[in-house]
């Protein structure tokens, strides 16, 4: 009896270490991913990458930074850079004929001011500073139809910027200069040929007085 209790206890024994050896060896056989450890908290699946803020005009105007965590509906033209001048002119009076024959026009996907309609410019600048003072300046960007609503929306953006730029270059204060951009959504010129095109490829600007004054 006591010979077969010790047997047993030897081939138990003996099975124990063969299953200890056996779980040792297993655990030798892992491959660790290089730069990685098992286990870590890299291991973790990374969160969607947020696309961001959807692209439109910051608040506060064109040309001011952008809060973070600000969204803006590009899509809609009151707010875009009017709020970017000294005041609201939102109820000052339109005048669009003074300087209709000083629309501004562009080459196609450009928003440089060329050199051909620099003269605009001077004669727009000459005029307010003469006759003008303590009015305000509008200027509209505007596209033709190529190219996407949101892409020509930034591009009239930029065209009235330009604009803009140069009027302060010859001593108006840009302050009294807003600007917004209507993309494609307003064109001067309805036709789908590269005659109407360059028509509405254009800076606008229209005079703007204080409510109450002529």
């Amino acid at each position: 009896m006591k010979h077969a209790k010790l047997a047993y206890l030897i081939t138990l024994g003996a099975s124990l270490s063969l299953t200890f050896a056996g779980c040792k060896k297993g655990l030798d056989k892992t491959t660790e991913i290089p730069g990685r450890k098992y286990g870590s908290i890299s291991d973790t699946p990374a969160k969607p990458i947020d696309s961001g803020t959807p692209i439109g005009t910051p608040p506060g105007g064109i040309g001011q930074p952008q809060p973070a965590g600000t969204t803006v509906d590009a899509s809609k033209p009151e707010t875009q850079g009017i709020a970017a001048a000294k005041g609201d002119f939102s109820n000052w009076i339109e005048n669009r004929g003074e300087f209709a024959a000083q629309t501004v026009y562009f080459d196609f996907d450009k928003s440089i001011v060329k050199a051909s309609e620099v003269g605009k410019l001077e004669e727009v600048a000459r005029r307010m500073k003469a006759n003008f003072q303590g009015k305000a300046l509008r200027i509209e960007g505007h596209c033709d139809e190529r190219g996407t609503e949101e892409y020509n929306r930034a591009l009239g953006d930029r065209r009235a910027l330009s604009v803009r730029e140069k009027l302060a270059q010859l001593g108006l204060d840009p302050e009294m200069l807003p600007t917004i951009s209507f993309g494609e959504d307003r064109p001067a010129d309805i036709g789908h040929e590269e005659a109407a095109f360059k028509k509405n490829r254009r800076g606008e600007l229209i005079l703007l007085s204080p409510p109450g004054t002529n």
